[in-house]
């Protein structure tokens, strides 16, 4: 009976305990209500650049002793339920908020059938902040601290450095817009042209040329220099070859600094020498040999650009030319003048050139007998007249049969085969090979040749063929001659 009794007190308790503990179990979420998500965009003050400190809670919060930054703005992605990276997705924003306002305050509402995990990403500060945000998830609705329901007016609080007093901002000096532009030369700077095609067998050099406006404040430039990076097809210069001039005539080279590491040209000018040529232009010149043995060297237009890239001092505001398309890089640099304590601006520009191309073709033979086996030894030599007297240049055939002349001009050419391997009937065939960088730069041809033989050719009588009819007779003429003997004693014999 005790024992009765002690269950049903101890039944009595569970069922209490379970009524009791009911209401943190059964938070359920109301999918169909809309959430408001109100952010607040704070002045961190630990001296970090950016700082996420957000209000996890997602309760309203007082503020005290903190400045809010107006003119903040944000963007939501709606992510996955269980997403933990904050990597901003590529494609565009759920939701774009408002800036934030004079209390630096932004409130977006997010429909219930929207409700999930966001990522909040900054999406652009104000002038007076150094640093945006970092991006944060958040789940919409969130659920309260004690995990008994939903909040469905949720707030955060990230926090960014704002500049302690803004930058007084002074009327923006124009930067200097200098042209530059290039070109190139396949006759040794006799004309210039946007492309060249190039005779490397020979050993010509393609030349170039970079041209750079001389602005009338290039006295007030920190740096002018005139610079190149070469393909890896292309042989750079030596120092000596690179050579300036103005109107034509060269500068002394005392005016000007030539450095050339790996692919890289520049030629730094001193400003002060451009000073006396203001509004007229600068040219650099300088030859680069075509690698025929680069991959990819023979009969492809290779590309260069070169670079004008020159710093003024200011004491504007940094400045961006966003009106030519040629300026590919500005940089400004800040510098502090020890003994003013005056900021000094420095505004570097890099303004890139037109594109340039230089090519040089190829011919490649094949030497093979009648069954296409390689023939090696047989020479060839090319030249540029039908009547083969103009030779430009030998190949020899190697042990596969291939023989090249590598790095011709576009043009008609005449080959022949000048040297005949031994036990080979020689090809006296001129074959006419024409090049054209634009359509067949390397052409292949094949030369045949066929084995000497004293045995007889196909469709001729043949050595040996002649040579047993001229025994066969003669034996014949010999039992002519011994049955005419026999014959004669005979007869004699038959007199006596």
């Amino acid at each position: 009976m005790k024992i009765k009794k002690f269950l049903s007190v101890l039944l009595i308790v569970m069922v209490a305990v379970g009524v009791f503990a009911l209401p943190a179990a059964a938070a359920v979420k109301d999918t169909t209500r809309d959430v408001s998500l109100t952010i607040y965009a704070l002045e961190a003050k630990d001296g970090s650049e950016v700082t996420v400190d957000v209000n996890v809670t997602g309760e309203k919060a007082v503020l005290a002793d903190v400045k809010p930054i107006k003119g903040a703005v944000f963007e939501l992605y709606k992510v996955a339920d269980d997403e933990t990276s904050t990597l901003i997705p590529l494609e565009d924003a759920n939701v774009v908020t408002d800036p934030t306002g004079e209390d630096g305050s932004v409130k977006v509402v997010i429909p219930g059938i929207d409700q999930g995990r966001y990522l909040v990403v900054e999406e652009s500060a104000p002038e007076n902040v150094t640093g945006t945000t970092i991006p944060f998830l958040i789940d919409l609705p969130l659920r309260n601290p004690d995990g008994t329901d939903y909040l469905y007016d949720v707030y955060v609080y990230p926090k960014q450095l704002q500049k302690a007093s803004p930058v007084p901002v002074t009327p923006e000096e124009d930067l200097p817009d200098p042209k530059v532009s290039k070109l190139v030369s396949g006759d040794d700077g006799k004309t210039w042209g946007e492309e060249a095609n190039i005779e490397a067998f020979s050993g010509k050099k393609a030349y170039w040329k970079v041209t750079g406006e001389i602005p009338n404040t290039v006295g007030e430039f920190d740096i002018y220099e005139i610079g190149d990076i070469l393909d890896n097809r292309l042989i750079p210069p030596t120092k000596s070859e690179v050579k300036a001039s103005i109107d034509g005539k060269e500068l002394p080279e005392s005016t000007y600094t030539v450095s050339i590491k790996n692919q890289t040209i520049a030629v730094n000018f001193d400003v002060k020498t451009l000073a006396k040529y203001t509004d007229k232009k600068v040219d650099v010149i300088f030859p680069t040999a075509i690698d025929v043995k680069a991959k990819n060297a023979i009969g492809i237009k290779i590309e260069n650009i070169a670079t004008l890239t020159f710093s003024k001092l200011s004491g504007s505001i940094p400045h961006t030319d966003s009106d030519t398309d040629t300026i590919i890089d500005t940089d400004i640099d800040t510098e502090v003048d020890t003994d003013t304590s005056t900021e000094i601006i420095k505004k570097k520009s890099t303004i890139s050139t037109n594109i340039v191309r230089v090519w040089t073709g190829s011919i490649e033979g094949f030497k093979h007998d009648k069954d296409n086996k390689p023939i090696s030894g047989a020479e060839f030599t090319l030249y540029t007249d039908k009547d083969c007297k103009k030779s430009i240049g030998k190949s020899t055939s190697d042990k596969n049969g291939i023989f090249t002349f590598t790095g011709l001009k576009d043009g008609t050419y005449y080959m022949k085969e000048t040297k005949t391997p031994d036990g080979y009937q020689e090809n006296n065939n001129v074959i006419k090979i024409e090049i054209d960088g634009k359509t067949d730069p390397v052409n292949k041809v094949d030369v045949l040749n066929i084995p000497k033989s004293n045995l007889p050719l196909t469709g001729g009588a043949g050595t040996v063929g002649i040579s047993l009819i001229g025994i066969g007779i003669a034996l014949a003429g010999v039992v002519i001659v011994i049955l005419t003997i026999k014959a004669y004693n005979k007869s004699r014999y038959a007199a006596a």
